[in-house]
């Protein structure tokens, strides 16, 4: 691996008496918060509020010869070198020794993980491409587009249901999965083609005139690129505030796809129920007819988030039909599209049948209240390392921090660790009053339950857990709070609308609190829930009573 250079760090011309946080924040290329949790962890000093110029850059020094040290190591683990792979591909291609599908097979097997978490690169398992592109017909005449080709499994799949291999398209930043979806092409059907071309697509799509009948493709994950960049795509496409990868190609793609046209996307699971990417699906809801849904659980298997695909058509009319939604060979559900539009953040939630989620809207459509705006919420303490501030052994001036493991509904299991009560050195830490407050709920983050505890002892919580506080003026106690929140039902609710292991602010602030139940009950019960709610439950699931 080459030595850091020093030129690779961004210069700014900054006054003599020190950087604000902005500037440094711009120095260091990262956001301010984290400029504030260096300051806080004792990484970075400050004087006068300013921070000095020579310890930012021997700070930016030590940083980026950590990081590539650190990615260093994981390479030696997990590595291969483009520049050897790509001659062993050439190697392949140009005596043709292997056909264009074997030389797909083995180069794909070749990327090692760390290449493909950074490019965002997880080729599509053939049974997948098929299966998304199975309702296609009548392609003589028409034009196919895969924005991201990779090896061209898409392509190969539309030129086998009848796109003229001249009327096929593609994109795609790495050279060898061009050369080898060239191949592929010729091996199937003798054509030179010249569309399937080796660049950016999302620096490309807004010059393209040509617009696609077909568009169906696998994007980037996550890839890693600049925050200023992603900002500057999702302007020109009008992404709004989505601009993670996956978006901005949804965005782009719909640009050019016709009116009437067919477009697939395989994408993360958080495409289709996180708050990051409202606006993309928004825009599916309110502009297109969405045709399918489909659940393929995990098929990659270095990824712990599960793939998902939509099929949809541009088209514009008054009123939306049903989708067909579903797990990959297994159970179907019939869903109405227009039903997904009354969900908060527009999630498509499509593991429900349209039976569930009637029940979701009849108790979404029930008079409500939220905890948005009625809470102060506080994340739980990031040490940096846990390893080093965490003691086993009680000491003077520490207090017990518990761990969201150690939360339960009707008890705090004893932590076993301990944190100075100063908090000092620590990266993120609340205001103190959210730790101290008399009264409080704790929950777990990481969990596909929500497990809420109601606290009156102080305690300091660690960053699997956070907290809220409700406002003085809240019309309902903690402890019915706290019961609504851990009952059965509420759990099912929130699976049902968000379907996630992470229990987030953003989705506890949607979850409907019916005032009109505590008037009627001082005490909370699932059975008086359900009886007020007009709801019973049947095999497992809720169904509206009828």
């Amino acid at each position: 691996m080459a030595a850091p250079k020093e030129t690779q760090l961004k210069l700014f011309t900054v006054e003599p008496h020190g950087l604000t946080l902005r500037e440094a924040a711009q120095r260091l290329s990262v956001s301010q918060a984290t400029i504030r949790n260096w300051i806080n962890s004792g990484l970075l000093n400050t004087v006068d509020g300013k921070l000095l110029q020579s310890d930012v850059d021997t700070f930016a020094l030590a940083q980026l010869h950590n990081k590539l040290k650190s990615r260093a190591n994981k390479l030696r683990k997990d590595s291969h070198d483009q520049s050897e792979l790509s001659e062993t591909i050439c190697g392949y291609i140009q005596p043709n020794e292997l056909s264009g599908e074997e030389i797909a097979l083995k180069y794909e097997s070749s990327l090692s993980e760390s290449f493909k978490n950074k490019e965002g690169v997880f080729y599509t398992p053939p049974y997948i491409v098929a299966d998304m592109m199975d309702d296609i017909s009548g392609t003589c005449g028409k034009t196919f587009l895969d924005p991201c080709c990779g090896s061209g499994n898409f392509i190969m799949e539309a030129i086998r249901k009848g796109f003229a291999p001249e009327s096929v398209f593609g994109y795609d930043t790495d050279e060898n999965a061009v050369a080898i979806t060239k191949k592929r092409i010729f091996d199937a059907t003798g054509y030179n083609s010249s569309n399937i071309v080796c660049g950016d697509f999302l620096k490309s799509a807004n010059t393209i005139s040509r617009r696609f009948d077909c568009i169906f493709t696998n994007p980037p994950w996550g890839k890693k690129i600049p925050k200023c960049v992603k900002d500057n795509y999702a302007a020109v496409y009008k992404a709004g505030n989505s601009n993670d990868t996956c978006s901005l190609f949804y965005f782009a793609s719909l640009s050019l796809l016709k009116p009437g046209g067919r477009m697939g996307l395989l994408l993360p699971e958080a495409f289709f129920n996180i708050g990051t990417f409202e606006e993309a699906r928004k825009s599916l809801l309110s502009s297109c007819e969405i045709l399918r849904l489909i659940d393929y659980q995990r098929p990659f298997k270095s990824l712990l988030t599960k793939a998902k695909a939509f099929v949809m058509a541009k088209e514009k009319q008054a009123d939306f039909g049903f989708v067909n939604c579903g797990i990959y060979n297994q159970e179907k559900f019939i869903r109405s599209q227009r039903g997904f539009l009354s969900l908060p953040k527009h999630i498509l939630n499509f593991g429900i049948s349209e039976e569930e989620n009637d029940v979701v809207r009849h108790v979404y459509s029930l008079s409500h209240i939220t905890l948005k705006d009625n809470a102060t919420w506080a994340l739980g303490i990031v040490t940096g390392n846990n390893e080093k501030f965490c003691k086993k052994n009680r000491e003077k001036d520490t207090v017990p921090v518990f761990r969201g493991k150690d939360i339960f509904t009707d008890h705090v299991a004893e932590s076993g660790l301990f944190i100075d009560k100063s908090l000092k050195n620590c990266q993120q830490v609340a205001p103190r009053e959210c730790y101290d407050a008399s009264e409080k709920v704790l929950y777990r983050f990481i969990s596909n339950r929500i497990i809420c505890f109601y606290d009156t002892e102080q305690r300091y919580i660690l960053n699997s857990a956070n907290l809220f506080i409700l406002k003085p003026s809240f019309p309902i106690s903690y402890k019915n709070i706290v019961a609504l929140l851990n009952s059965d039902f509420m759990n099912w609710l929130f699976q049902s609308v968000f379907c996630t292991h992470k229990i987030l602010r953003g989705d506890l602030e949607e979850l409907p609190i019916w005032t009109d139940y505590f008037e009627q009950y001082a005490f909370f019960s699932e059975e008086t829930l359900l009886e007020f709610l007009k709801i019973e439950k049947k095999n497992g699931t809720y169904c509206v009573k009828k």
